[in-house]
């Protein structure tokens, strides 16, 4: 493997950060960029870009656009890399999977039931892990988020909180009931 070696030494530690250089826009892109001005999710994006076109720095276009430095940069790299197709704003493609009121009362089913009745080492579901039993152990659904378990349940009307394991101060017959209480309270 080839390395390059250090021709110059830099401090370690330095104010001056590298400068972000865009490079030079044609007539066509200029013009373009012009007319996003008017969008509202790009038009902020090729502000930057003209912005930086005409010679601002980083700090300089923070201050007029009221945006990160780091967020400056990308899409000064990304139009970089890419061009205007680099910093229009895209539609994702997800779709959120509609489920039958079969399915949504099955999952209602399992969450209210005890893991343990299912086979499973643990007593309180969490989102995450429901969703993994509903995809791979039950094969109910091909695919399902934590975040559309809970939609599906505020829609039938539970709220899910955080499960918290609480060891009460009544003495337990478990021979290792103070290990586990202290290791809890930490």
């Amino acid at each position: 493997m080839f390395r390059y070696r250090n021709t110059f030494s830099l401090p370690l530690f330095s104010n001056a950060m590298r400068e972000t250089v865009l490079r030079i826009l044609t007539i066509d892109e200029k013009n373009l960029l012009h007319l996003m001005l008017e969008d509202a999710k790009s038009g902020y994006r090729a502000k930057i870009i003209l912005l930086k076109d005409e010679g601002y720095t980083v700090p300089e276009i923070r201050k007029i656009t009221n945006h990160h430095d780091n967020n400056i940069r990308k899409w000064v790299h990304r139009f970089n890399e890419k061009g205007i197709d680099g910093i229009i704003s895209k539609k994702h493609d997800h779709k959120q999977y509609k489920f039958d009121d079969n399915i949504e009362k099955k999952i209602i089913d399992i969450t209210s039931s005890n893991p343990r009745s299912f086979g499973l080492g643990f007593s309180t579901w969490s989102l995450r892990v429901l969703a993994g039993f509903l995809i791979y152990d039950l094969k109910m659904v091909d695919k399902i988020s934590h975040s559309e378990i809970r939609n599906i349940l505020l829609k039938h009307g539970i709220k899910w909180m955080k499960s918290k394991t609480v060891l009460s101060n009544k003495r337990s017959n478990d021979p290792e009931y103070i290990l586990k209480k202290s290791t809890l309270n930490r």
